[in-house]
């Protein structure tokens, strides 16, 4: 008899049939190893849940007399609220897809025990529709984390979305484009994960690219390019992310009290107030200056301010004035058509 895969079946059903709340019976132990072609009897079993605990796996086993003895697995490597945090993070994570994020939450629901499985589903809910679409999105990430390890560049196709809403590589001069790059960081934000690198052959500048918009990447043989001293994770992570890549500058935003809460969100804690009145503050914070930053400060519908420098401020004068007028220009224009149907 092979006690090697009997004890290793034992565990197994310990693990995935028991637990403090739901023990397992003697029966019910050696009518499963009998199924697998391991019969054992009452007294070996007990010998085997020995050789376990031996191993510090913790076996509740409870022995009263004139009741069959039960066990109960309690060896977990996670507590149940952090397998629920888990589960939630996975569930909300917007790059991975749903028929991914199902997989895994079965994985994880399977490390806790039987008595509360059940219970252990996501408490967040997502709309489906803002869940990538990519099904091969570990084995992007996978790749790239392999050539940063290794050194090396990378080259892949990256996807858009046509009018038709088809899922469509990206082309130059009419060619299916590949891209060639350098990695350095693989970085989660807003839910999105993003590869940070240095364009082939514009390699002056860091770019980003969103990891479930990407095929999976070829490791080339060519080493990247290498990291320069002006780059930090963090700070690029800071100072580009949700304002996308653009000129960075410091620049002094004049908010409204209520609007606190959004600037620790979006600046963190240490950011510094200055100039405090009775309504409003003052920042400045370092920003890449690009068209979603302007239309994140447009957000708060003139409860925030651009103070400084002058150039900025100014370019955000003329990118409402812009908005403004294709606003009324597509208004003139469905007139017309209107206009002109209706004659």
């Amino acid at each position: 008899m092979d006690i090697k895969k009997r004890i290793l079946l034992l565990s197994r059903f310990l693990q995935e049939n028991s637990d403090e709340d739901h023990p397992v019976s003697t029966q019910e132990i050696v009518q499963y190893l009998k199924s697998e072609d391991c019969p054992v009897s009452p007294r070996t079993l007990r010998t085997d849940i020995q050789t376990l605990q031996d191993c510090d796996f913790e076996i509740a086993v409870n022995e009263t007399e004139g009741l069959a003895t039960t066990y109960g697995w309690m060896s977990r490597a996670f507590e149940i609220p952090e397998l629920e945090i888990l589960v939630d993070a996975v569930s909300s994570a917007q790059f991975i897809s749903q028929k991914k994020s199902n997989e895994l939450i079965g994985k994880l629901v399977k490390m806790a025990g039987p008595s509360v499985r059940e219970h252990l589903q996501p408490q967040i809910i997502v709309s489906e529709k803002i869940k990538a679409p990519n099904e091969q999105i570990y084995y992007v990430v996978q790749a790239i984390k392999k050539a940063i390890r290794e050194n090396k560049m990378i080259s892949f196709r990256y996807y858009s979305y046509d009018t038709g809403k088809n899922r469509v590589p990206r082309r130059k001069n009419g060619k299916i484009r590949t891209y060639h790059v350098s990695p350095y960081d693989a970085i989660w934000n807003n839910d999105r994960y993003y590869l940070v690198c240095k364009c082939e052959p514009h390699t002056d500048d860091y770019t980003t690219f969103r990891i479930d918009r990407m095929d999976t990447p070829t490791i080339l043989a060519e080493k990247r390019k290498p990291i320069t001293n002006d780059y930090n994770p963090q700070d690029y992570a800071d100072k580009v992310f949700g304002m996308y890549t653009g000129r960075q500058e410091n620049v002094t935003l004049r908010c409204r009290h209520s609007l606190m809460d959004q600037v620790i969100d979006k600046f963190g804690k240490d950011v510094i107030v200055r100039n405090v009145k009775t309504n409003t503050f003052d920042i400045t914070v370092p920003v890449s200056v690009s068209r979603t930053f302007y239309g994140w400060v447009a957000t708060f519908a003139g409860e925030m301010h651009i103070v400084g420098p002058a150039h900025v401020a100014n370019t955000f004068v003329e990118f409402l004035n812009q908005a403004i007028d294709d606003t009324l220009g597509a208004m003139e224009y469905e007139e017309l058509l209107e206009k002109t149907g209706n004659e």
